[in-house]
C-alpha cells in the first residue's frame, strides 16, 4: 500500500515538473517572438538636424513689392479678430496664419501665394527697429524653415492667427516666445509718410482693453 501512494508521488512530481518546463518553455518562446517582432518592426532612429534662424533667412532674397494703403491692411486684418484658428483652414469657422495673411491683402487688391514660405518671398527685409504697419513678420516654430506669418500693426504689435491663443489676436513682436522665433520681417507695399494721429492705434487699444 505504502510502495503505492509513492508511485503516485512520484508521477505527480514528475507531472509538475513537466508541466512547469513546458510553462518556461513556452514563456521563453514567446519572449524570443516578441523581440524578434520589436526588431523587425523597429524603426531606425532619424537625427533631425537643427537649422539655425541665419540659414534660413539666407534662402531668401528680395521680391515683388506692391502698391497699398497699409491702414487699409490693417483695417481688415483687425477685421478677422477672434477668428478661431484651424490648422489648413480657408473660412471664417477658422484660418491658419498664411491663410490669413492671405485673404487681408488679397481684399486689399493684393495677390500673395497660400502658404507662409512663398509669402516670405515677397518684398524686402527690413530689421525691428524699422518697422512699418502693414510689414510681414515670419518666424520658425515648427519646422526648419520658415512655418509662421504675422501683420506688422505699429506700436510694437502684430496680428496674426495663432495656435498659442487659438485665434486671430494681438501679440506683442518682443514677447520671448516670438524674439526667439524670429527669422526677418518683410516689407511688401510701399506707402506715404504716416499720419501723425493713428486712428488705428486707438481701435488696436480698444480691442486689447477689452480683452483685459
Amino acid at each position: 500500500m505504502w510502495s503505492m501512494w509513492r508511485v503516485v508521488i512520484l508521477v505527480l512530481c514528475i507531472i509538475m515538473f513537466q508541466g512547469l518546463s513546458i510553462a518556461s518553455s513556452k514563456a521563453h518562446t514567446k519572449k524570443q517572438r516578441v523581440e524578434t517582432v520589436k526588431k523587425k518592426g523597429a524603426k531606425k532612429s532619424v537625427i533631425s538636424k537643427s537649422v539655425s534662424i541665419e540659414s534660413i533667412s539666407a534662402k531668401y532674397g528680395e521680391g515683388k513689392t506692391f502698391q497699398a494703403d497699409p491702414d487699409g491692411i490693417r483695417l481688415t486684418a483687425m477685421s478677422f479678430y477672434s477668428t478661431p484658428y484651424r490648422f489648413g483652414g480657408t473660412s471664417p469657422n477658422g484660418l491658419d496664419c498664411s491663410a490669413f495673411v492671405q485673404k487681408v491683402f488679397r481684399a486689399n487688391g493684393i495677390y500673395l501665394p497660400r502658404d507662409s514660405r512663398s509669402q516670405a518671398r515677397y518684398g524686402y527685409k527690413v530689421s525691428l527697429s524699422e518697422l512699418k504697419p502693414g510689414d510681414l513678420l515670419f518666424f520658425k516654430t515648427y519646422r526648419n524653415d520658415i512655418s509662421h506669418v504675422g501683420i506688422y500693426i505699429g506700436d510694437g504689435k502684430m496680428i496674426h492667427a495663432t495656435t498659442r491663443g487659438g485665434e486671430v489676436l494681438i501679440s506683442r513682436i518682443n514677447d520671448p516666445y516670438y524674439r526667439k522665433r524670429f527669422v526677418f520681417a518683410k516689407r511688401i507695399i510701399e506707402y506715404g509718410e504716416k499720419p501723425e494721429e493713428d486712428i488705428i492705434y486707438i481701435i488696436v487699444e480698444s480691442l486689447e482693453r477689452g480683452t483685459d
